[in-house]
């Protein structure tokens, strides 16, 4: 068994995570239903309960459009939460998996909010109305961009290019079009996510991390949270007094156990909450699972 076969890494039968609903997922099913919401209520959501104005910047009332706008989408066409959805699903999916579901899932959230703060101030006392999840994508692309640079991505499906150019592509794209552009779409929104993903990759600050007072690139757990183990000849060993049988089968067992929690907290904190300790244990099962398929 590799560590591909755990548990937190299976599908089931629908396609989605076995454990929990994937927070990618849940996105797309949430803005998907708001729009066949709107679309059964005349277009009165997100005509004017959900969109972004300028004046929602002076009233504090009106300040949960910071976050509604960014689940609304044209009610005259679908290719505004077409395009939207598909970006979600191709760069959401390895960025939670990176980042951890609760974290990407926040990062998404509060992009939202930011860009949405930002262009609202800059359009004090405006009328027009901003509506669409175009910030917080964005968002995701440039923090694919920083966190990914080398891997390829096709531009418009049909131009392959690495993430890195691409998102400098789409900042580059997005200030011209700001400043000279005269189509519909609100560039500065975009920026304002791209600015939002900058932020948060060089800061390294994780959201999840706020609440347990943890650092980013995984701080320590307390001794009762989870087995400690240390390392001879790199081989991890399992501090528990009744470990007293020494035989290959249970000690395999042992370390399948600890590899099972650390591929838990991958799974609910991302690769950024591990341990060094917790990564050269992955790396020695991983070795283990190889020699044991060999003999087999």
């Amino acid at each position: 068994m590799g560590l591909n076969d755990r548990d937190y890494y299976r599908e089931d039968s629908t396609g989605g995570p076995k454990l929990k609903i994937s927070a990618t997922l849940l996105l797309i099913i949430v803005n998907v239903l708001l729009y066949l919401a709107d679309s059964a209520v005349g277009h009165e959501l997100f005509n004017n309960v959900m969109p972004l104005t300028g004046s929602v910047a002076t009233s504090p009332l009106q300040w949960y459009r910071l976050l509604t706008y960014g689940f609304a989408h044209d009610p005259n066409g679908l290719m505004h939460i077409v395009c939207n959805m598909l970006v979600l699903f191709f760069f959401g999916f390895p960025l939670e998996r990176k980042y951890g579901k609760a974290e990407f899932l926040i990062f998404y959230l509060v992009a939202t909010v930011f860009a949405g703060a930002v262009w609202s101030v800059l359009h004090i006392g405006s009328e027009v109305a901003c509506l669409g999840a175009s910030g917080a994508i964005t968002a995701l692309v440039i923090l694919f961009a920083f966190t990914y640079p080398r891997a390829q991505i096709w531009l418009w499906a049909i131009i392959p290019m690495p993430a890195w150019l691409a998102g400098v592509l789409f900042v580059l794209y997005d200030a011209f079009m700001t400043n000279h552009g005269a189509d519909n779409v609100a560039h500065d929104v975009h920026l304002s996510g791209a600015a939002f993903a900058a932020i948060y990759f060089f800061s390294k600050i994780r959201f999840t991390k706020l609440f347990s007072g943890k650092r980013a690139g995984g701080g320590r757990e307390k001794s009762s949270d989870r087995p400690t183990y240390t390392f001879a000849e790199n081989q991890p060993t399992l501090h528990r007094s009744t470990s007293s049988d020494s035989s290959a089968d249970r000690k395999f067992k042992e370390l399948e156990s600890t590899v099972d929690q650390i591929l838990m907290k991958i799974s609910e904190h991302g690769e950024d909450s591990l341990t060094e300790q917790e990564r050269e244990t992955l790396r020695y099962a991983s070795r283990e699972y190889q020699k044991r398929r060999g003999r087999n």
